[in-house]
Formats: structure tokens, C-alpha cells, sequence
């Protein structure tokens, strides 16, 4: 079956996210995804009974030392600091998938794919709120072929408004989440999707600038 999940959502349990993780499964419906990555950063998303209305794949953004590594499917954290060779081995000794996300953004912190031992299961070759969009796919693109990698996508949201911008088509036999991890694994994958709305970013920019504002 063909599955349209966003691999890279941020929700409240991130500080820097504004989506209500309960609220999920409602706008994943809303957006006609069958569901999502939820990728904190540094944190995995809490423990809630499975939806019935969408797939939630448990996540973390880890941050290694030279930029961001995406592990989907764990069930424990994953150590931050770590360079992003030992974080690739610690999200595999965990049965997870270890994703290189937004690889050529000059504003997030990116991983040098070529300065990689380890070898990653994907790269997140779209991400919307890349700061060149484009620029940032034909980049990744291409690195990912060379290196003969799946490629996968995600919207990398903060706001509930940004959910599934882009987003990853899955081939996978089940709604399991180990039968997802799978399909990625072996690259029945399809990076679908277009870049965040200017719009969209100053809105993400507004609550922040808010939020910042509230607590001081």
C-alpha cells in the first residue's frame, strides 16, 4: 500500500513548536497524509495509545556534533554531542532509521555527506522550510544517487499550518510502523512536495518573536 507520511514534524515537546501532538492525527486527516514523524529535538515525543485516524512514527532530531541526524523508531533516547558517525551506529544498534535531514540548508545544521563513514538509510532530499528550497533538493538530489541512498522528504513543520507541505510516499505492505521502517530502508520511497509559503515562514517567525516576547 502507498502511504503519504511527512518524516519531519516538530511538535509542542520541542521548544520551538507550536503543534499540540493530540491534534496531530486530526490535521493529518485534514491534509489527506496518512501520518507522520514526529522528530523533536532531543526528545522523543510521548507515549500515547495508537490512532486509529493516522500512523504516528516516534522520532528524534538528534543533534550530533557537526549538524542534525533524524532517528525514526526508537523507543529511547539517543545520546546528543556524539559525532554524527556514532549517532548513524547508536540509532542502528537501536532498530531504528537513521535519516540525514535538510543536507545543503545553510541556515540549519547540516551534516557534510562526505565527510561521512557510517552509512545513513536516507536523505531527507526535501525538506520545505529550507531556506533555498530548491537549490537545497537538486543538491541533496544528487548526493543522494551518488551515494545510492533512498530519498525521502518531510516538511520539517513547527505549525499545525505546515503539516505535509512535503512529505515521503511509502510503499509499505502494512500501517506498521516496523513494515514503514522497512520500506524506507529498502527505498520504496517517493520525495513529494513543494517549499513552505513565505506567508507560512513569517507566521512561524511571528509566534516565535511572541512566545520570546510572553516568557521575558
Amino acid at each position: 500500500m502507498k502511504l503519504k507520511i511527512d518524516l519531519h514534524v516538530h511538535t509542542a515537546g520541542s521548544i520551538d513548536a507550536f503543534i499540540q501532538q493530540e491534534e496531530l492525527p486530526i490535521i493529518l486527516k485534514e491534509r489527506g497524509l496518512d501520518g507522520a514523524a514526529i522528530t523533536n529535538h532531543d526528545a522523543l515525543p510521548g507515549v500515547e495509545a495508537p490512532s486509529s485516524e493516522a500512523v504516528i512514527i516516534p522520532g528524534i532530531e538528534v543533534s550530533a556534533l557537526e549538524g542534525h541526524v533524524i532517528a525514526l523508531g526508537v523507543s529511547g533516547s539517543i545520546a546528543r554531542g556524539r559525532s554524527a558517525d556514532e549517532t548513524i551506529f547508536l540509532i542502528h544498534k537501536a532498530g531504528g532509521v537513521a535519516v540525514i535531514p535538510h543536507p545543503f540548508d545553510p541556515v540549519s545544521p547540516c551534516i557534510r555527506l562526505s565527510k561521512l563513514r557510517s552509512r545513513p538509510d536516507a536523505i531527507e532530499v526535501m525538506n520545505a522550510d529550507a531556506l533555498f528550497f530548491r537549490l537545497n533538493t537538486i543538491l541533496a538530489t544528487r548526493a543522494a544517487k551518488r551515494l545510492k541512498l533512498p530519498m525521502v522528504a518531510g516538511s520539517d513543520s513547527h505549525i499545525p499550518e505546515t503539516i505535509g507541505d512535503a512529505y515521503t510516499l511509502i510503499d509499505s505492505n502494512s500501517t506498521r510502523v516496523e513494515d514503514i521502517l522497512n520500506a524506507i530502508r529498502v527505498g520504496r520511497v517517493e520525495p513529494i512536495g513543494g517549499p513552505t509559503s513565505p506567508t507560512n515562514k513569517l507566521l512561524k517567525l511571528a509566534r516565535t518573536l511572541r512566545r520570546l516576547y510572553s516568557s521575558s
